[in-house]
C-alpha cells in the first residue's frame, strides 16, 4: 500500500467527518425540541397574559367593593340626616342624593357580578393552561433528552473519526498531506481519487492512454495528478 492509498484512506475519513458534522447540525431531534420548546413558551405566555387579566379583574372588583362600602356609608349618613330635617325641599334634595348613591351602588353590584363571572372563566382557563403546560413541559423534557442522546452519539462518532484520521495521517508524508489539504479547499470530496479504467474518480473524465502511461512513468517521489481536475490519482 503506497502513500496515495494511505492518503485515500484519510480522505474517506474526512468525508465521513463532513457527513457526521452535517448530521450533527441537522438532527431531526433539534427540530422536535425546537417545536416543543416553542409550544411551551407560547402556552406559558398565554398563562402569564391570562394571569395578568385575572389580576386586573380582581383589582377592579376590589375597587368596586371599596366604592360600594363608601356609598353604603354615604347612604347611611344621608338617611340619618334625613330624619332630622323639616323643610320639604331639603328633604327632597337628600332623598335625591340617597337615590343617586343607591343607583350607583346597584350599578357597582351589577358590574361586580359581571367581573366575578369573568374571573371564574379566567381561572378555569388557567386550570386548563396548567394541565397543558405540564404536558408540554414533559414533551420538551423528553425531546431534550432525545436530542442530548442523539448529539452524544454523533459527537462520539466524530471523536472516533478524528482519532482515526490522526492515526492515518501519521503514515502519510507531511509534504503530501499539505498538498492534499490545499487541493481539498477546491475539491473537498475529490482531492484524491482512484483511476477506474481510464476514468478519474473525482471529475469522472476519461484520460487518454498516453496520459495514463505518462502518469505511470513518473519518477519515484512524484505523485500522479489528473490532468483534467488536478486531483491526486491512485493508479
Amino acid at each position: 500500500m503506497g502513500a496515495l492509498d494511505d492518503l485515500l484512506s484519510v480522505q474517506a475519513t474526512d468525508i465521513a467527518l463532513t457527513q457526521a458534522n452535517f448530521t450533527l447540525s441537522h438532527l431531526p431531534e433539534r427540530e422536535t425540541f425546537a417545536h416543543c420548546d416553542a409550544a411551551l413558551r407560547e402556552a406559558t405566555s398565554r398563562r402569564d397574559a391570562t394571569t395578568g387579566e385575572c389580576a386586573a379583574l380582581e383589582a377592579e372588583i376590589a375597587a368596586l367593593e371599596r366604592s360600594s362600602h363608601d356609598l353604603d356609608e354615604q347612604v347611611a349618613r344621608l338617611e340619618k340626616q334625613l330624619k332630622t330635617v323639616i323643610a320639604p325641599r331639603e328633604a327632597e334634595a337628600l332623598q335625591h342624593e340617597i337615590a343617586e348613591r343607591r343607583s350607583q351602588r346597584s350599578a357597582h353590584d351589577d358590574r361586580e357580578l359581571e367581573l366575578m363571572e369573568l374571573v371564574e372563566d379566567k381561572r378555569a382557563s388557567l386550570e386548563g393552561l396548567a394541565d397543558e403546560i405540564a404536558t408540554l413541559t414533559q414533551r420538551r423534557d423528553d425531546a431534550a433528552r432525545a436530542l442530548k442522546a442523539a448529539k452524544t452519539a454523533v459527537e462520539g462518532e466524530i471523536a472516533r473519526l478524528g482519532e482515526q484520521r490522526s492515526a492515518q495521517c501519521l503514515v502519510v508524508p507531511g509534504v503530501l498531506l499539505d498538498a492534499y489539504e490545499r487541493k481539498r479547499k477546491a475539491r473537498p470530496n475529490g482531492a484524491i481519487a482512484k483511476l477506474t479504467g481510464p476514468t478519474c474518480g473525482s471529475c469522472h473524465m476519461d484520460l487518454a492512454r498516453t496520459e495514463i502511461d505518462a502518469l505511470r512513468s513518473l519518477p519515484e517521489g512524484e505523485h500522479p495528478e489528473c490532468p483534467q481536475c488536478g486531483c491526486f490519482i491512485v493508479l
